[in-house]
């Protein structure tokens, strides 16, 4: 923030777009000149904890309090889903009138179509925690690798601990028959490699509890790439059902393996789906697209009294 109040202080600035997570835009709304605030809404740690099934003596009551400033206190408030939006209200209220629902955008040009052949992979990208559904994949990994004995899994992202205290890999390998733990891979990648992920995996699944606006989903539908995700937050409003993309309920870990053994065993439905996922991002969620309302908004916020 002294940085900020230093450029300020230089070249006055219009706006500032923060998010709520954090509270950077609470600190934002008392610089000289109080440039407007839009503070956009990524999910308040009040709800993270309570999805990872931690109480508020250990997340932070002060945490709480300073980022429901960082909203109150905006000229516009912004979100990349509408899910998130009715979330937040059910702890503090927000206008009507300055509320706004813009959602992420997409570069496709970071995420191309391959002309490779896919491979026999099930791709998750994320931290391992019960809030993204490590506890659903831990029990349909197992089935899905005696379903299909040439499968692999891929995991990309850091481990966790579940609430017991344990490592997710551990559960996860433990859960397994010995033979089947080579066919689970716990991997760290660049950006660039996972977009090759992205690219070579036959499905991408996003087991979350919440998302607000996933960015998996987004690029991994950018590259083609069928799609199998819960039916919470706002994932609904990225993916159309059957259509470019599987939602199941949450925590089914048979609705998951249903889900991704189908496209599994069925080429063509994968080649659709994938088609109609790359469609989606086309038409919805490209920058061409989303670029026009973020400006949109921004003019807005500053018209703002």
């Amino acid at each position: 923030m002294r940085k900020v109040r230093i450029i300020n202080r230089n070249h006055p600035i219009d706006i500032v777009e923060a998010a709520e997570g954090r509270a950077d835009g609470f600190f934002v709304s008392y610089l000289p000149g109080r440039p407007k605030l839009v503070t956009r809404l990524h999910t308040a740690r009040i709800f993270i904890d309570q999805f990872n099934g931690l109480s508020a003596k250990q997340g932070g009551y002060r945490e709480y309090w300073i980022e429901r400033q960082s909203i109150s206190r905006a000229n516009l408030v912004t979100a990349p889903s509408r899910a998130v939006v009715d979330l937040t209200r059910t702890w503090m209220p927000l206008s009507e009138k300055t509320t706004l629902v813009v959602h992420n955008p997409i570069d496709q040009s970071n995420f191309p179509l391959s002309t490779s052949v896919r491979k026999n992979t099930v791709l998750y990208a994320g931290r391992l925690e019960r809030n993204k559904g490590a506890e659903t994949m831990r029990d349909a990994i197992p089935i899905l690798l005696r379903r299909f004995p040439s499968l692999e899994f891929r995991i990309v992202g850091s481990d966790g601990r579940d609430r017991d205290g344990q490592s997710w890999r551990r559960k996860i390998l433990d859960s397994l028959d010995p033979l089947h733990r080579t066919k689970v891979r716990f991997e760290e990648m660049t950006r660039k490699e996972l977009v090759q992920a992205y690219q070579e995996a036959a499905v991408c699944i996003v087991p979350s509890t919440w998302e607000n606006s996933s960015y998996v989903l987004l690029e991994a539908m950018a590259c083609a790439t069928p799609v199998v995700a819960c039916n919470s937050g706002g994932s609904p409003e990225l993916i159309e059902d059957g259509v470019s993309g599987f939602l199941i309920p949450v925590n089914d870990s048979e609705a998951l393996v249903s889900r991704v053994a189908e496209l599994l065993a069925e080429p063509a439905l994968r080649k659709l789906m994938g088609d109609n996922a790359r469609r989606r991002i086309e038409e919805s969620f490209s920058v061409d697209r989303v670029l026009p309302k973020m400006i949109a908004a921004y003019d807005y916020a500053i018209a703002q009294g």
